[in-house]
């Protein structure tokens, strides 16, 4: 079965499942339409000796077989689509003219709202289905009395158009249910697709500063590096720590800490924006950065600003022995491309950094003395 929807499909694959569903109903049809109109075009020719429907088979399969090549090779479902119902049309039409009601001519004339709608859709399906009945209305009334040898009566024409309405209304009524259980699927799918993209994010999310956490830090750090030494750039780390800020919490209390975490992480990351470069807390009031490039000195200077831009932020901070207001240490290491990359080492060189940072004052960066020229 999987073989013969893969043959059917053409090789064409499409996203939704209407253009999924439409693809191997015109594919079917079409490949049975082929079978069909050579095998009665050599029947009517050879047996029947009736080279006019002979002549309608053959140009039918023809415009078949193109529609065939046209979708395989542009992936048009609308247009094969449409062609193919013209196609349909068009030849119905001929071959009642051409035979009236006799040999159950009419018959056939049931599969054309069916493909019409199924391949279309309901509302272009139902136009083509209207001017279709529309013209073989016209055409099998003109013949009440002629067709058959008088055999065909109003009764006759009547259960015609009753019958075709009644089918026609139903295929819409089908393809309208259909596509509205493709609409509310599509619906329920794009939902999940958000949900999982959320929680997604809540997973690597810290919740309420908005930077990535600890666990995303552990799983892009290897990748950045891969990235860093493909590129045969420098990879900056640095882990930045709010100075005295259990001082802050005891004396501001634990929401005016909050408050002071997000506008700190906020300004870290606008200041961190690039592709790239990825900011992380790590957790309490302790954050740390990646940043790429092929110029670690202008990086360094970059890094080394975060500390006048958080004193710049003016948030009391009257527990601090450094400055009435919040400030941050920071720690920076660097490793060369011309070096071996080591996340270990990338870590504990920009932590020995920090303490260093602390020791001498606070309120400061400081490069490590370890990381590679």
């Amino acid at each position: 079965m999987k073989k013969l929807l893969h043959l059917l499909s053409l090789n064409i694959e499409f996203t939704d499942n209407v253009s999924s569903r439409r693809i191997l109903l015109i594919s079917a049809i079409l490949l049975f339409s082929i079978f069909t109109f050579v095998f009665f075009a050599l029947f009517n020719s050879l047996v029947l000796n009736n080279q006019v429907v002979s002549v309608l088979d053959v140009i039918a399969a023809g415009v078949s077989i193109y529609t065939i090549y046209h979708l395989k090779k542009y992936k048009n479902l609308s247009f094969a689509a449409k062609l193919a119902t013209i196609n349909l049309m068009f030849f119905f039409l001929t071959f009642i003219y051409v035979n009236g009601s006799s040999h159950f001519a009419l018959i056939w004339t049931i599969f054309l709202p069916m493909f019409a709608t199924l391949t279309n859709g309901k509302y272009l399906g139902l136009a083509f289905s209207v001017v279709f009945y529309a013209l073989l209305y016209a055409l099998a009334y003109i013949n009440i009395d002629i067709w058959s040898e008088g055999n065909w009566l109003l009764q006759d024409w009547l259960r015609l158009v009753f019958s075709s309405i009644i089918l026609t209304f139903v295929m819409y009524m089908n393809e309208s249910a259909l596509e509205e259980s493709d609409r509310r699927l599509n619906i329920i799918r794009e939902s999940e697709k958000q949900h999982i993209q959320e929680l997604k994010e809540l997973s690597i999310t810290d919740q309420l500063t908005g930077l990535y956490n600890r666990r995303h830090y552990n799983d892009m750090l290897p990748k950045l590096i891969s990235l860093a030494k493909r590129n045969n750039c420098y990879i900056t780390f640095f882990i930045l720590d709010i100075d005295y800020f259990k001082n802050y919490n005891d004396h501001y209390g634990h929401i005016k800490g909050d408050e002071a975490l997000i506008e700190v992480s906020h300004a870290i990351k606008n200041h961190i924006q690039r592709g790239d470069d990825f900011v992380f807390r790590l957790g309490g009031e302790e954050f740390a950065g990646i940043i790429i490039s092929d110029n670690k000195n202008k990086t360094h200077e970059w890094v080394m600003s975060i500390c006048k831009i958080i004193e710049d932020l003016k948030i009391e901070h009257v527990k601090s022995d450094i400055s009435q207001y919040i400030t941050a240490s920071i720690g920076i290491s660097t490793i060369a491309h011309e070096r071996e990359y080591n996340m270990d080492n990338l870590y504990a060189f920009a932590d020995e950094a920090l303490y260093t940072a602390k020791h001498d004052g606070r309120n400061r960066s400081e490069l490590s003395t370890m990381m590679s020229a």
